[in-house]
């Protein structure tokens, strides 16, 4: 059986994420998330306005790095994978639906969760692996008009 590649191993990871773990403001209606590669023709603002997307998770181009520089032939490689949490605030009437800061707390939790459920590949499994968060940069940026709140998180992916 082939092995899958580390950025699709990542995805299908974080990707089944429970729905019922990223609430809205109200705290009772799930909110809807999307799971998308980086690069892609879809623009912020159709995505939550018009798809109405109130979370978006971008899967970012790995970088690695060897993890014994001195030596000739390196052990393995670590390899850091990024992931952008997109959000804005959504309001309806005057109340708003969702809240960009409260939203990017329950993603950033509910990445940590299940990232840290997922830390280890089963007994078994080829290859095997670790998986951790090892930073998360926020920024604020404002995108045709739209204010978007964002949090790079960075994962780490070590075999072996």
């Amino acid at each position: 059986m082939a092995s899958q590649d580390p950025l699709t191993t990542i995805f299908n990871i974080v990707s089944a994420i429970p729905v019922a773990n990223i609430k809205k403001d109200n705290g009772a209606t799930n909110a809807s998330v999307l799971h998308i590669w980086s690069g892609g023709p879809e623009s912020l603002k159709y995505l939550f306005y018009s798809a109405d997307y109130d979370v978006v998770f971008t899967y970012g181009e790995p970088r690695s790095r060897s993890a014994r520089p001195i030596q000739d032939v390196p052990l393995h490689y670590n390899m850091e994978y990024p992931i952008t949490v997109s959000t804005v605030d959504k309001p309806l009437t005057g109340v708003l639906l969702c809240t960009s800061s409260r939203m990017q707390y329950k993603a950033t939790y509910a990445l940590r969760n299940i990232v840290e459920a997922s830390a280890q590949s089963a007994s078994g499994v080829s290859p095997a692996y670790t998986l951790r968060v090892i930073s998360d940069d926020a920024v604020v940026r404002s995108v045709a008009g739209v204010k978007i709140w964002e949090t790079k998180h960075t994962l780490m992916y070590e075999e072996g």
